[in-house]
């Protein structure tokens, strides 16, 4: 018998058997760890980033708005920068961060945490960055942040932090930067931090400062706005030997604090109990750089205020009540001069005199102030000439003429010559339109300018209006105005309505039509920086009602409105357009012509196309060759038709011809075609 196929061999021995069954043994092991590994790495590549986060690199995890208040799990644990800010986290616990000994950035800011555990980022030694701004923290006590030797920002900023342990940043040695603004401390926060650079207390209800209270020589940035200081103890600055920027806007001061030295900024804006400033209020700030002095109760400024500050670059003077007049001529003539930028110039106008209300005080020239124009008068005096060479010799008197420059035209009397010398005094007299609304200009007997105001006004130079009962009165109402309109649009105007208003978050118009069945207002949301806006697709001949306030109040926000019309819709021309002289002409020429050209260019295609399939008819039937579809033949020297081998082969040269837009040899796949090509591609 024979046995047909492939051969085995077969294990001779119990000892053999064993050898093969170890082998397999051995191979399944292997195969069993390599399929662990990938399961480990396909776990990593999976599961490494939490749910609801994006790992874009491998060191930053970013989890934003994930509106889930438990804190994420299972972070990578290389993970240098983590973000968590907008997730609703309502509470963390010293577990949430095991494993993370890298971490060097925490980002929980807009959360809801309202108690943080003692030790809580102990285990975040690495850590230099935390931010817990926008919560809901109410005290820090002194293990919060207990471990975080390496920090070196921290900010607690607008959260309803009440009290601080003293103890509750001792240990965090190389903190630079500390932010506490819009909290609810009434006490200013004693610490010992030698290498904080920046300290930020701003708007708390801390009304005193005591000297001493800052260990922290080294401030180069103290921010302290909105606290309610009504003054600076002039200890404090003196202690703080490196302070370049200090803020101290919106308190209650009544004059610039003493002891300002070393200074590269300062702001002052919002204190309006300081309505005048002294010449020498800035004496010791000769690297000043910037200067906010706007949202004052300043009316005039003294001239040679900023004399000792050679290095400033800018000021800001906006939003003060400035009396333009003659004592203030020298400002826009100091910012013309020296090149120090005004900023917010469209926001520094004149409130006073009338005449210059409203204007902007740097485009004022110094003719709108009211300055007296100088006058030169020659005052004629009498000098004696004595000669000493003779005793008999008679005094000859000299008419001589000194030049005195005096405000305005003043008649002198002449001094006889035959009378001696004596000094002439030039009477003086009030500037011209130095008291203004009809007051009464004279001087003291020190030469300065004093003014009698009539009833109802008052102020150095009568610039001020008292208020009667009449004022009160509510002002007419400003229409909202309509610069264009058609019959399906019409174009709103919002620079009336934006005049006036301070910090718009953005403009709301609502729209609707009176005349239509459909009455529904439409709103439009607008930025504030506009000028005019076109309302498009609206009903023509209809009534709209406009009205314009801003986005802030809803409710509370007074409107601006107006009623307004669009135009009666044009009537569409009729087919049947009858027209004079040579526009009836033109309307009738040229459609003939066209027609005329096309019905030439028709009948000439015809003919040649029946006269080119008579030929190749006639040419089928002799015998010769057929022309292809897309290929014109050539001639020879004799003038007949050549081969079409000859075409193809292409053996000679200086033929005509065009490839045809698609070939049957090249339709196919590459295996099809005869070189392998692909059908020549035109798009």
């Amino acid at each position: 018998m024979r046995v047909t196929g492939s051969a085995k061999c077969l294990p001779s021995s119990n000892t053999t058997m064993k050898q093969t069954m170890l082998g397999h043994l051995s191979c399944t092991m292997h195969l069993l760890l390599v399929w662990t590994v990938l399961i480990a790495v396909h776990t990593v590549l999976t599961e490494g980033c939490p749910d609801g986060c994006q790992c874009n690199q491998p060191s930053t995890v970013f989890c934003m708005n994930r509106k889930n208040p438990s804190f994420p799990r299972a972070i990578p644990p290389n993970t240098f920068s983590l973000y968590l800010f907008q997730n609703a986290i309502s509470s963390i616990e010293e577990n949430s961060f095991s494993g993370l000994w890298d971490l060097q950035l925490l980002d929980l800011s807009h959360n809801k945490l309202s108690n943080l555990p003692g030790g809580v980022f102990k285990r975040l030694t690495n850590l230099s960055n935390l931010d817990l701004s926008s919560n809901q923290i109410t005290e820090i006590s002194a293990e919060t942040f207990q471990g975080l030797s390496r920090l070196e920002r921290l900010y607690l900023s607008e959260n309803n932090i009440r009290s601080i342990h003293p103890d509750a940043f001792r240990g965090l040695e190389n903190l630079l930067e500390l932010k506490l603004t819009k909290n609810q401390l009434v006490v200013a926060p004693a610490f010992s931090l030698p290498h904080l650079l920046l300290l930020d207390l701003s708007y708390n209800a801390i009304p005193t400062i005591q000297s001493g209270v800052f260990h922290a020589r080294n401030i180069e940035t103290l921010r302290v706005a909105g606290l309610g200081l009504k003054e600076v103890p002039a200890d404090l600055l003196n202690e703080l030997k490196n302070l370049h920027e200090l803020d101290l806007s919106d308190n209650h001061l009544t004059k610039v604090p003493p002891g300002l030295r070393g200074l590269t900024k300062l702001n002052l804006a919002g204190n309006v109990a300081i309505s005048q400033l002294q010449p020498d209020d800035f004496s010791g700030l000769s690297l000043l750089q910037d200067l906010d002095l706007s949202r004052m109760s300043l009316h005039i400024l003294p001239k040679g205020l900023f004399q000792s500050t050679p290095r400033l670059r800018g000021v800001s003077l906006a939003q003060n009540p400035f009396n333009c007049v003659c004592s203030l001529s020298w400002l826009t003539e100091w910012l013309r001069v020296s090149g120090v930028a005004l900023h917010r110039s469209e926001e520094t106008r004149c409130h006073f005199p009338p005449k210059n209300a409203g204007k902007i005080l740097r485009d004022l020239q110094n003719s709108d102030f009211g300055c007296p124009i100088p006058t030169t008068v020659f005052v004629p005096t009498t000098l004696a000439l004595t000669s000493t060479a003779a005793p008999t010799t008679p005094t000859i008197p000299r008419t001589t003429y000194t030049t005195t420059i005096i405000t305005t035209t003043t008649t002198v009397p002449h001094i006889p010559t035959e009378e001696p010398a004596v000094p002439t005094q030039v009477d003086q007299q009030c500037p011209p339109q130095t008291c203004l609304n009809g007051g009464l200009c004279q001087l003291d007997p020190l030469g300065e300018v004093e003014c009698e105001c009539p009833p109802g006004f008052y102020g150095m130079y009568c610039e001020m209006l008292s208020l009667t009962p009449a004022d009160f009165t509510e002002p007419p109402k400003i229409q909202l105005q309509v610069l264009e309109r058609t019959s399906s649009s019409l174009t709103v105007d919002l620079q009336s309505y934006i005049q006036g208003k301070k910090h718009l978050p953005g403009l709301r118009l609502t729209v609707q039509n009176l005349s239509g069945l459909d009455n529904r207002p439409g709103i439009y949301q607008l930025p504030p920086t506009l000028l005019h806006y076109t309302l498009w697709e609206l009903s023509s001949n209809s009534t709209y009602r406009i009205c314009l306030g801003s986005m802030r109040d809803v409710s509370g926000e007074p409107e601006l409105c107006s009623e307004a019309q669009t135009m009666a819709e044009s009537p569409t021309p009729s087919a049947h357009i009858t027209q004079t002289r040579e526009g009836s002409l033109t309307l009738v020429l040229v459609p003939a012509v066209v027609a005329g050209i096309l019905l030439l260019v028709v009948i000439v295609s015809a003919i040649c196309y029946t006269r080119r399939r008579r030929e190749k008819a006639h040419a089928c039937e002799n015998g010769g060759p057929l022309e292809l579809e897309g290929v014109k033949t050539g001639l020879d020297e004799k003038g007949e038709l050549k081969k079409l081998s000859e075409i193809s082969t292409g053996t000679e040269r200086g033929w005509e011809s065009e490839e045809p837009l698609m070939d049957s040899s090249r339709v196919g796949n590459n295996n099809d075609t005869p070189t392998g090509r692909l059908p020549h591609s035109y798009f």
